[in-house]
């Protein structure tokens, strides 16, 4: 159901070229810039920070997240204009064939969606509309939590990268320093690679772990969105409303320059 976002890439890649660009333009020596050693020391003391502030898994799932920041999830009006003609096909074959029918209409995707399918799975339970709402809308907040636990992750490493880059430097400095034996000609190298890791700090934070945060919080909120249409709609079913019902209702959602023309038919 994630496509992949062309926004996140074009702009991960503006970044990446921007910095390259000013390293190119300003030296000819760009080997100064790469240094693995200031890199394994900012990115896993990073890591080491973060799995002592949180689980393992909690770290392990913010990585794969922001990993995911090049996928977008189904959220668009488009997307929620399809869910909406979904339920006003769903109540049709509802009411005349039952739950079976129901779940006999649904495609793999949607039997793969975890919300539908839980929607689904309370219909054929045979619980109450109120009920259904209740469980649903805790399945959501429970599902928010979780998720929001990851940009925090985030935001924290976001916060501790360019320390510890600042950490790298300090110790490249008394290794320059201890190794200086008064040949000053030395200096300005040694100095330049000491402070390649606050560089690498600071690209991470700004670049990584503060944008994949933010996106990471942005997908959940539109995501929730998404949830309340596909809750809403089946608390409809549940209570057999009619298609014209169920389009007026779930055209809330949606902007009302994408909103289906209203059905004709019984109310």
């Amino acid at each position: 159901m994630f496509r992949f976002s062309f926004s996140t890439l074009i702009g991960f890649c503006a970044g990446i070229g921007l910095l390259a660009f000013a390293v190119a333009s300003a030296t000819d020596n760009h080997v100064i810039f790469i240094s693995l050693s200031s890199f394994g020391l900012v990115f896993g003391s990073t890591m080491a920070a973060a799995l002592i502030s949180y689980s393992t898994a909690d770290v392990l799932h913010a990585m794969r997240s922001m990993l995911h920041t090049f996928f977008h999830p189904p959220t668009s009006q488009k997307h929620l204009k399809q869910v909406t003609r979904r339920f006003v096909e769903w109540s049709s074959i509802y009411r005349q064939g039952g739950i079976v029918a129901l779940e006999q209409s649904l495609t793999k995707q949607e039997n793969n969606d975890e919300f539908i399918r839980a929607g689904i799975d309370l219909m054929g339970a045979g619980y109450a509309n109120h009920d259904i709402r209740t469980m649903l809308t805790d399945q959501m907040d429970a599902t928010w939590q979780r998720h929001t636990l990851e940009g925090k992750v985030l935001n924290t490493m976001a916060v501790y990268s360019p320390g510890f880059g600042m950490v790298g430097t300090i110790v490249g400095l008394i290794i320059m320093l201890d190794n200086l034996n008064g040949d000053m000609a030395g200096l300005g190298k040694g100095l330049a690679l000491a402070l390649i890791t606050t560089l690498y700090g600071v690209l991470l934070s700004n670049l990584f772990f503060k944008p994949a945060a933010n996106q990471v919080t942005e997908k959940q909120e539109t995501m929730y969105f998404r949830h309340q249409l596909i809750s809403e709609g089946f608390v409809l079913l549940s209570e057999k409303r009619t298609a014209l019902y169920m389009q007026d209702r779930l055209n809330a959602f949606i902007k009302p320059s994408v909103r289906d023309q209203a059905l004709s038919g019984e109310l």
